[in-house]
């Protein structure tokens, strides 16, 4: 008995640097096979693009960049460029690197909340998400962005919590968030709604500080887009103008479904592991029922009539109405609309139930102010993809484990007077959060073996016209995966878009039963721009002023009569 109880004291003494290292080292082997699996399957649109960026910011851009994708990504991954190694592998190690970056923010996040086991746990659920592992390595800006807004978060509540000096990590930090992925400016809403409701705990000059210092990191970045486009917020303007532009119905990623992300969260966190959450919820729902009903009855007394004064009956009354107007007008409304409601709400309810004695119920409003600042932009945009809720991943994350923390301290299994119901409880989940990730990482490569066969055969086209024709720089070449074309070919390809109905579209529509006047209007843009080559991956176009001279797969070099 007396070695077991050493051993425990032991282990809870060292525990915290234990299993941060042996998180280190599982979530390094997962991003290891991951990136394995990349470099088999080849990059993607997206890659490609900051790929080319990278070269560019290395000195050896090749003529083609698109220089409207934020700036963080391909900059880190052109140091990897200037010290000789320019390959597509650079950028799935960059991602990489900034996943296992997040991971460890996300460890520390959590145990300014709970012990350091569920800190564990819970970075390893949010590690081993299936939407996780689909883009960790991919070299997309998704994680890279998320990782830095974890980290965030957590100096943010240092700043309130220990000390106003860790602003001058915190905003610097945010500002890479934004720099890494635009729509990551949305963070501003949690951490200034973090900072109002604790502004008594804050230094102003402090926070003057840290958002001067984030600056720094801006500065450098407005003036190589004057120098670009002559106008120093060309790229933020072309995004933001692109969010809250109509999207057409005939574009392939258009779905108003404001329950897109609801609908489709088994698939995100995974079918089995939603599964034993709900009955998690349901245990410990019914456990409350019986068990902490006087505890419950007590808390609720604040609200009773007689003890409610006016003001906080008028407030009660708005955040009532702040509620109707925003589930009533949620998806209706433009999303900065519904965002300025949804913090109006969350301010309105942490001054009404900060009386109550919640443990870091600030805490847990941030996160959830975290998660909905994204779920509603993404929820509202008609533009979905899965992937987007990568920005939602972590703060899932937390309230699992925050459920989970609420079982463990109302259930007790002991052995030799040792409690090890959350040793044996997360030893469970741990089994099945392996073996689930096993799984998820051997279907990556069978999903996603169509784009492998898409690049490979762009990659194989690419190199039969340099050796069809070794002049073909000297001619404009068009091509409708640009990105890919660019890099391959390595130089400016111009974009070829998709005819439908006398309207364009460059990245995509529904279906490619194209009609003769689609394939006209396709035939018309290239000569209109003096194109010479043309790659295309759609199979029925009929171009009547070129013909196909070489086809890959259903990639075809189409060539000007």
């Amino acid at each position: 008995m007396g070695d077991l109880s050493n051993s425990h004291k032991l282990f809870k003494k060292y525990s915290g640097h234990i299993l941060l290292a042996v998180l280190v080292i599982i979530v390094s082997l997962i991003t290891y096979y991951r990136v394995k699996i990349q470099m088999d399957l080849g990059p993607i649109w997206d890659t490609y693009d900051f790929l080319s960026n990278a070269l560019l910011f290395a000195g050896q851009g090749t003529g083609y960049s698109d220089l409207t994708r934020p700036p963080v990504l391909p900059f880190l991954t052109s140091i990897l460029f200037r010290l000789g190694y320019t390959s597509s592998i650079s950028i799935f190690i960059v991602d990489g690197l900034l996943f296992i970056f997040g991971v460890i923010g996300l460890f520390l996040l959590l145990k300014l909340q709970f012990n350091d086991i569920l800190s564990f746990l819970g970075s390893l659920l949010y590690a081993t998400f299936p939407i996780i592992i689909s883009f960790v390595g991919v070299g997309l800006s998704d994680i890279p962005s998320v990782s830095f807004a974890i980290w965030t978060i957590y100096f943010t509540i240092l700043a309130v919590k220990k000390n106003s000096k860790f602003f001058y990590l915190s905003f610097p930090l945010m500002m890479l968030t934004f720099l890494t992925r635009y729509p990551s400016a949305l963070l501003i809403f949690p951490v200034l709604f973090y900072i109002l409701i604790n502004r008594k705990s804050v230094e102003i000059k402090d926070i003057i500080i840290g958002i001067s210092s984030s600056l720094l990191l801006l500065i450098p970045v407005l003036i190589f887009f004057y120098e670009v486009f002559g106008n120093p917020f060309y790229s933020f303007l072309n995004f933001f103008g692109s969010s809250s532009a109509t999207v057409s119905t005939n574009y392939s990623a258009y779905n108003p479904d404001i329950l897109y992300f609801i609908k489709n969260l088994p698939l995100f966190i995974g079918d089995q592991l939603v599964t034993i959450i709900f009955i998690i919820i349901l245990c410990f729902g019914v456990y409350l029922l019986f068990k902490s009903k006087k505890a419950f009855k007590s808390k609720i007394k604040l609200f009773n009539t007689p003890s409610l004064n006016k003001i906080t009956v008028i407030k009660l009354i708005l955040f009532i109405i702040l509620t109707l107007a925003f589930v009533g007008t949620f998806g209706k409304l433009y999303y900065m609309g519904s965002e300025i409601l949804f913090f109006a709400m969350a301010y309105l309810l942490y001054d009404l139930v900060k009386n109550l004695n919640i443990n870091n119920i600030d805490i847990h409003l941030l996160v959830f102010a975290w998660f909905m600042a994204f779920f509603i932009f993404h929820s509202a945009y008609s533009v979905k993809d899965y992937r987007y809720f990568v920005t939602m991943a972590p703060a899932v994350a937390y309230f699992l484990i925050l459920s989970i923390n609420q079982i463990y301290g109302k259930l007790e299994f002991k052995i030799k007077n040792i409690n090890v119901t959350s040793y044996l409880f997360s030893i469970i989940l741990i089994i099945i959060i392996i073996s689930s990730t096993m799984s998820c990482l051997s279907s990556v490569q069978e999903t996603n073996n169509n784009l492998k066969i898409i690049d490979q055969n762009m990659k194989s086209a690419s190199q039969w016209l340099i050796n069809y024709d070794p002049n073909y720089e000297t001619k404009t070449v068009y091509s409708d995966l640009w990105p890919y074309s660019g890099w391959y070919l390595k130089m400016n390809i111009g974009m070829m878009p998709i005819f439908r109905d006398d309207q364009m579209y460059y990245t995509g529509t529904n279906d490619h039963n194209f009609s003769q006047q689609d394939s006209i209007a396709a035939n018309n843009y290239l000569v209109r721009n003096n194109v010479y080559y043309c790659f295309s991956t759609l199979q029925k176009l009929n171009l009547t002023s070129y013909k196909p001279i070489k086809q890959i797969g259903k990639t075809v070099i189409y060539k000007r009569v």
